[in-house]
């Protein structure tokens, strides 16, 4: 974590989170499922990206003393909700066929879920791209891995930014963690 930022600070709010998250990655299955993604969600500056981030950067060096090389199997794509909508209002559909199509899906971590327009458009055709994302992920969960960071709550907020489809499923796709406190910043 402190070479993603190096003021990070392991105390109390966040050594159990960081414990639980290690765990994880090694598949040790004490606290958090690892056949699941990671939801981080909270207020702002509680360190939701910078864990994934974190995450991120722990398993590419997993991937260069373990295997010698990358392997594709281990590690994630990491971008925003924002990066993405922006994709698609650019590009349509082929746009974001990186977080959607099977023959070039990865792993994948989307960062601050619920910041991106709701309706984005593309030569009028208008998408909730986001939530069409998730849904197609869902379908193949088992296969491709989905992180998020969000400020929604996942309980309650996501009924009605991702429709009652999304916010049913997201147990079944994630690990949803909550992180609580001030903002670090």
């Amino acid at each position: 974590m402190m070479e993603i930022e190096p003021r990070f600070i392991i105390d109390e709010r966040n050594e159990n989170v960081l414990s639980a998250l290690y765990d994880y990655v090694w598949g040790k299955n004490k606290i958090l499922d690892s056949s699941k993604g990671l939801l981080l969600w909270g207020p702002l500056g509680v360190g939701k990206s910078l864990l994934i981030r974190g995450i991120q950067r722990y398993l590419g060096k997993i991937n260069r003393y373990r295997f010698g090389c990358n392997n594709d199997t281990i590690g994630f794509k990491f971008t925003s909700s924002v990066e993405i909508a922006l994709l698609y209002a650019e590009k349509g559909m082929s746009g974001i066929a990186q977080f959607t199509d099977r023959e070039c899906m990865c792993h994948l971590a989307i960062d601050e879920l619920g910041r991106e327009p709701t309706d984005s458009k593309y030569y009028g055709t208008g998408i909730n791209v986001i939530q069409t994302i998730l849904q197609l992920r869902y379908e193949v969960r088992n296969e491709f891995m989905t992180h998020a960071t969000t400020n929604l709550d996942p309980n309650t907020e996501f009924v009605n930014k991702y429709g009652d489809y999304i916010a049913d499923r997201v147990k079944e796709m994630f690990n949803v963690i909550e992180l609580k406190g001030v903002s670090r910043r």
